[in-house]
């Protein structure tokens, strides 16, 4: 079965706007598999889709949803997604952060069936403790989260000995996609776990994925893609 074409953050094409319900309309229009997006909590409690952990210099942990809407016009509440996504596109949501996984969870199970919900994070912890919660949900643990010493070195011992990804419980791994390109998924493949690849921007590289045993593909460029299909 081909892989699931995931739009990373919402967008088209590498001049979207991300995480924002301009650029989630335009995938949804265009149809793609699932909007991928981030989920951040503020300091009131309100759930944002947000990459970073700060806006303006503010982290927005410390600061209300109020705040953060007047810094940037276009941050959205996590049920304006939902409600934008529901009965038209499934979604793979991104935990960035411990503390609010439940809250998470009641959402999309409350909005969308089992098969249209993929959550990911980095942080085994958020993923084990989805699962405990509701084992029928597909969870994805992701490595990679960053250029540095540190992370290669996580990446590597992951790749030999999977102990972050078998505590989590998760259901495949999602590896930044150079990862994978230069064979440290390995075991995981020999072992037949299934494999999500961000962030795969290169139109020969995607078309080639495609007609590859892959999970799914979280891309920038989902426009371009469905174009050539």
């Amino acid at each position: 079965m081909a892989p699931r074409i995931i739009s990373h953050r919402g967008k088209v094409d590498l001049s979207s706007s991300e995480n924002s319900l301009v650029g989630i309309q335009e995938a949804i229009d265009l149809g793609v598999n699932m909007i991928e997006f981030d989920v951040r909590n503020t300091a009131n409690d309100v759930l944002v889709c947000y990459h970073d952990e700060s806006i303006k210099g503010k982290l927005i942990s410390h600061i209300e949803y109020e705040e953060m809407k007047a810094l940037d016009k276009n941050v959205c509440r996590l049920e304006e997604v939902i409600e934008l996504c529901k009965n038209k596109v499934g979604v793979n949501v991104e935990i960035k952060e411990e503390g609010y996984e439940e809250k998470v969870v009641d959402l999309l199970i409350s909005n969308f069936s089992y098969v249209d919900i993929l959550i990911t994070s980095f942080k085994s912890k958020v993923i084990r403790k989805i699962k405990l919660k509701d084992s029928k949900l597909t969870t994805g643990f992701l490595i990679g989260e960053s250029f540095s010493y540190s992370t290669f070195y996580r990446v590597i011992k992951e790749s030999f000995t999977m102990r972050e990804f078998l505590y989590s419980k998760a259901d495949f791994v999602s590896p930044y996609y150079k990862i994978y390109e230069i064979g440290l998924m390995h075991k995981f493949k020999k072992l037949k776990v299934p494999i999500q690849l961000w962030t795969v921007n290169n139109l020969s590289l995607l078309k080639d994925l495609i007609n590859r045993d892959i999970h799914s593909i979280v891309t920038d460029v989902s426009g371009k893609l469905l174009q050539e299909l």
